[in-house]
């Protein structure tokens, strides 16, 4: 792949009908744009399951009243159990939905294996930038077509938004090799990337994928505060954190006792 591929730049106008998502090729993931994955069902059975839901809780008392005092243990763990586990189950349908609807598969590896060890910063952005918006735009597109509500619709993107910020978290946590301008490159092609998404969505975009900067920003950290820095961010996993540590380490020449030292007090 070629980086700064794109002729977009930070400054360029955004234009919707030049993105088209670039899956890596061979890879065929079932993400045609006629495929919905049942979407319009699963908002109907989630939109079900938190109606059943209401009117239970709605008659809690009044069944409770009917029971015999022996019998309200098993009236409470039904509640407690079920009932009450409606909005998880909920939010899992959701969260689910939207990663079969978003195609992010490849892009992991796509922004793991670009040129970040750079030696200029130049004015463009890399290719998987547009990529993603393209992807994205077409996710929103599903969502406008498939006859659910607007309510729903917006809930759909905030996940879709942090599935993206995840994806490119996880793939920026698998760079081996990045300079100082190479890291400049990540903030550059996130910016953009933000820049894109707000034509496409409503929502506070800069908010979602403030964990994205945070990482790339911590790139600078002097190496004494690493420790520190990991357990105030339990958002990112622990092979995320190993793979910063391991990274800035191979970048600023840590000596090898450092680099285990903070390893060590991090896990």
């Amino acid at each position: 792949m070629k980086p700064h591929s794109s002729p977009t730049s930070l400054g360029s106008p955004f234009v919707h009908g030049e993105l088209t998502p670039t899956s890596p090729p061979g890879m065929n993931f079932g993400h045609s744009s006629g495929n919905s994955f049942g979407l319009m069902e699963r908002c109907v059975a989630v939109d079900t399951m938190s109606l059943v839901a209401r009117t239970l809780n709605r008659s809690r008392a009044h069944l409770r009243s009917m029971l015999l005092q022996s019998n309200t243990t098993v009236l409470e763990d039904f509640y407690v159990h079920l009932v009450d586990a409606v909005p998880d189950l909920i939010e899992h349908v959701h969260r689910t939905t939207a990663r079969l609807l978003l195609n992010v598969n490849g892009y992991i590896e796509r922004i793991a294996n670009s040129k970040w060890e750079v030696k200029e910063l130049g004015l463009e952005h890399n290719g998987y930038v547009d990529s993603l918006l393209g992807e994205f735009k077409q996710y929103g597109m599903r969502l406008a077509q498939g006859g659910i509500r607007k309510e729903v619709q917006d809930k759909l993107l905030d996940y879709g938004l942090e599935i993206l910020a995840e994806t490119l978290v996880e793939g920026l946590s698998r760079v081996k090799r990045c300079s100082d301008e190479g890291r400049a490159l990540m903030s550059l092609d996130l910016q953009v990337l933000i820049n894109g998404l707000q034509h496409l969505s409503s929502l506070n975009v800069k908010s979602k994928l403030q964990m994205v900067e945070t990482y790339i920003k911590a790139y600078y950290l002097p190496d004494k505060e690493y420790v520190q820095w990991a357990h105030a961010h339990p958002v990112y996993s622990k092979s995320q954190i190993v793979g910063l540590v391991n990274l800035v380490a191979a970048m600023k020449g840590w000596k090898r006792k450092t680099r285990l030292q903070v390893l060590e007090k991090i896990e």
